[in-house]
This record gives structure tokens, C-alpha cells and sequence, in this order.
């Protein structure tokens, strides 16, 4: 039994790719905006490095609140429209929005 157990959560991670819940994790989330954007290596450099500033920082296992989520969201979105043309930004609003991201509060 333990053995079947054992295959069974092997195949699960295969199928995952390593991935929780079957859902890409956020640096290939950047390399696929990344690619469908088009973004040349100087334009690439510059919007890893902003999007990998919306991750959280608090190492004390505390979840930042809804309005500094939403501050930070927004300093994001200006810092990634000074990177990208006119065009990519709106795909990078599409595919923000397609992924559930760019959530407005009501």
C-alpha cells in the first residue's frame, strides 16, 4: 500500500511538473509574459525585475493587507508602462486580466 502511495504522488508531481496545484509558479508565469510580449533582453531585464518586486518580502509568514497589495499592484503597473510600447502594455493588461490579476476592489 505504502508503495502505491508512493507512485501515486511521484506520477502527481511528473503531471506538475513540480508545480502546486498544477499551476505554473510566478517566475514562469514572467517568462511566458515575457515571450508573448516580445520583449527584447534590455526590456526583458527590466520587467523581471519589477514583477519580481510584487512578491512578498515578510518573512514572518504574515499575508501584507489588501491595501498595500493594491499600492504595490499600482507602483507595478507604472513601473512596467514606462517599460513596455503602447502595444505590449496592452497585452500585458489582457493577460493580466486573463489570469486574474489587475483585480479592482470595490
Amino acid at each position: 500500500m505504502a508503495l502505491c502511495m508512493m507512485g501515486a504522488t511521484a506520477a502527481m508531481a511528473q503531471r506538475n511538473n513540480g508545480q502546486q496545484g498544477g499551476r505554473p509558479d510566478n517566475s514562469q508565469r514572467i517568462e511566458r509574459m515575457v515571450k508573448e510580449l516580445a520583449l527584447d533582453d534590455a526590456k526583458a531585464k527590466e520587467f523581471r525585475a519589477v514583477m519580481e518586486s510584487m512578491q512578498p518580502t515578510a518573512g514572518n509568514g504574515e499575508r501584507p493587507s489588501r491595501e498595500e497589495m493594491q499600492k504595490k499592484r499600482e507602483e507595478v503597473d507604472k513601473k512596467v508602462k514606462a517599460i513596455l510600447s503602447e502595444e505590449q502594455y496592452k497585452k500585458y493588461q489582457q493577460l493580466n486580466q486573463q489570469r486574474g490579476g489587475g483585480r479592482k476592489d470595490k
